[in-house]
Parts: structure tokens; C-alpha cells; sequence
């Protein structure tokens, strides 16, 4: 692994989007979310990620001068055509604008259609919490992946979902998990590092169990019917409410099918004193960790912290690259790595 800078990945990215003729506020705000990715441990939709988008770029499946586009609006909900942009760029833009909506009336929704993979889930939600509002987002890329419960047959999405929830003086509290057993990018990294899949995750294409990444065709749903039945309700929120398709109807390969988001920002303000809110998470938070951790060396972690650790790290010692990818993005950009 090579570290680089967070200054160094950024100056690369935004010069290989300038080569593609983004805008230069789209390339600044794509930067960002990828390295915003990085510092959660989510490398496979960090700046790695940008040979995907290039790649995408080039196949016209991303238009690198789409701009979301307002379809639909009421003072709680927008509609917004992605345009075929990138997606972190709508959904950064649609997410600030379900931000914007939930200050001044509470709850904020907004959906993106014809838009393309928004990579980590997580950083959006987080863009809420950083704000003071819980944060809700999930997303639908790709066609049916994930088999429904009780067939080995692919019938939803594998849709990523995250909240993230503020806590006053602490770490967010966040959570980011897909329907699916595990996800698509878990299935990736592990091919390319030899790593087995865990058993009971994945069918090859003849319906058989399979612990093989590279012979990963089909996943199993998280907790059964459960991650089934939660899958298809994402798969509702995004592509439904977007007026796409649902997973199963989606039939060409790749990024060749649009994405579908869906982000939600709650005020709590708008429902509860926020100072009273603001106690009863410490004092839950700070019991559950007496009870966990009572008589047990070592600390308890709720999710985010573990995230907000690595990001400190990140940050002082850079953002870890494959050796390949490293030299890849070098080679892309005119003058290299700087």
C-alpha cells in the first residue's frame, strides 16, 4: 500500500476530472466525496474508485457536463433528474437540499433518477449529521442481485442504507450496511486480495453455494426474509419514488442502467426540545456502555467510532493506495502524482 496525502489525492482528482471537462465546482464537490469515503475505511468508493468513473466516462454512461436538474418540488420534498452525472454530485446536491428543507419545516425528502452509483451511502447521511440532523439515505444501482428468501434465484437490489445520528459532544452515530449478506465491493476486494468469501453469503451461477469471490454470481439476503423484505422496500423509496425501475426490471450491464437515491434530513428540533435529546442519547449511550463493558478489559465502541479513529489516522498519515491503482491514476492525468 502507498499513502498519500489527502492534498496530494486531491489535486490528482481534480485534475483528472478538469481533463474530462467537469465543471470545476462539480470536480471540487466529487473530490471530495471520494475522499470523504477514504477517511471512513470505505477505500473501494474512495479515490480508487475514480478509475470507475473514468471508466464510465468514457462508455457514456456519465456525463461529465450533467447537472442535477429540479423536477418536482413542495416545501418538504424535491424531485431531481441526476442527468446521468456522476453521482456523488447529485447526491450531494440532493441531500443539502433535504437538509435545507428539514431546517425549515422539519423533514426534508429528496429522490435523484436517472443519476449513477453514489458510491459510500454513509458520507451523504453524514453530510445531515454534521449539521445537527439525523440523516437517512439508501440507493438502488444495478440490477436484481440479491436472492429472495427461501430461492436461489436473483429477484431485488443489493441497496446500501445508513442513518447517522448527531450526538452532542460525541461521534455521530452511524450506521451503513446493505441488504444483501455482504456487499458487492466486499465481494470485489476479495478477489483481488485471494480472501474467501464467509459461507452462506453468495451462489455461483448454477445455484450452488459458493465461498469463490470470482465465481460470485448471486447473494443471499441479509437475515432472510428480513433482508429481503428490506431490500424491496429500498428498492420502493428509490427507483419507485424516482419513477425508474425496480432492480429486477433493469436488464443492461453496469453503469449502462441509471441509479436511483433517495436522502432524508429529520430536525430534531422540530419535534423535541434538542437539549433534552441531547441528554437522554448521553446517558442511554453512557449505560449501555457501563453494561457492556462492566468487568471486561477494553472499551466499548459505538458505530462511528471506529470510523472517526481511522479518519484521525487517515488524516496525519494519508489515504492507503493499492500499489496498481496508484500507478494507474498516476499514469491518467498529465504530471502524475505531485
Amino acid at each position: 500500500m502507498i499513502p498519500v496525502s489527502i492534498e496530494s489525492a486531491r489535486d490528482l482528482l481534480l485534475r483528472l476530472f478538469a481533463s474530462k471537462s467537469l465543471y470545476k465546482f462539480d470536480a471540487e464537490t466529487l473530490a471530495q466525496r471520494l475522499i470523504d469515503a477514504d477517511l471512513r475505511g470505505q477505500h473501494y468508493y474512495g479515490v480508487a474508485s475514480a478509475t470507475r468513473i473514468l471508466d464510465a466516462i468514457a462508455a457514456g454512461d456519465i456525463d461529465p457536463r450533467g447537472r442535477p436538474m429540479l423536477v418536482h418540488e413542495t416545501p418538504a420534498i424535491a424531485v431531481f433528474d441526476g442527468s446521468r452525472a456522476a453521482g456523488p454530485i447529485a447526491a450531494t446536491k440532493a441531500m443539502q437540499t433535504a437538509i435545507a428543507k428539514a431546517k425549515e419545516v422539519g423533514v426534508g425528502t429528496a429522490v435523484v433518477g436517472n443519476s449513477q452509483t453514489l458510491g459510500a451511502a454513509s458520507i451523504f447521511a453524514l453530510l445531515a449529521a454534521r449539521e445537527g440532523l439525523i440523516g437517512f439515505v439508501t440507493s438502488s444501482t444495478g440490477g436484481a442481485t440479491v436472492a429472495a428468501a427461501g430461492s436461489a434465484q436473483p429477484a431485488v437490489g443489493n441497496h446500501p442504507l445508513s442513518w447517522a445520528i448527531p450526538v452532542p459532544g460525541r461521534n455521530p452515530f452511524v450506521v451503513d450496511f446493505s441488504c444483501g449478506s455482504i456487499s458487492w465491493s466486499d465481494v470485489e476486494q476479495a478477489k483481488r486480495r485471494g480472501e474467501a468469501l464467509p459461507p452462506g453469503a453468495a451462489l455461483d451461477e448454477n445455484q450452488n453455494p459458493t465461498c469463490d469471490p470470482a465465481s460470485a454470481h448471486t447473494l443471499l439476503p441479509m437475515g432472510g426474509p428480513r433482508g429481503f423484505g428490506l431490500s424491496f422496500v429500498c428498492s420502493v423509496l428509490t427507483g419507485g419514488l424516482a419513477g425508474g425501475k425496480l432492480p429486477v426490471r433493469k436488464k443492461r450491464p453496469g453503469t449502462a442502467e441509471d441509479s436511483q437515491h433517495f436522502f432524508q434530513a429529520i430536525a430534531p428540533g422540530s419535534f423535541v426540545d434538542p437539549e433534552r435529546l441531547a441528554k437522554e442519547l448521553c446517558c442511554s449511550m453512557d449505560e449501555i456502555r457501563q453494561r457492556c463493558c462492566a468487568g471486561e478489559s477494553g472499551a466499548m465502541r459505538f458505530p462511528g467510532d471506529e470510523d472517526a479513529a481511522r479518519a484521525e489516522r487517515i488524516e496525519a498519515d494519508g489515504i492507503p493506495l493499492e500499489d496498481h491503482v496508484h500507478a494507474e491514476l498516476g499514469q491518467r492525468v498529465a504530471g502524475g502524482w505531485k
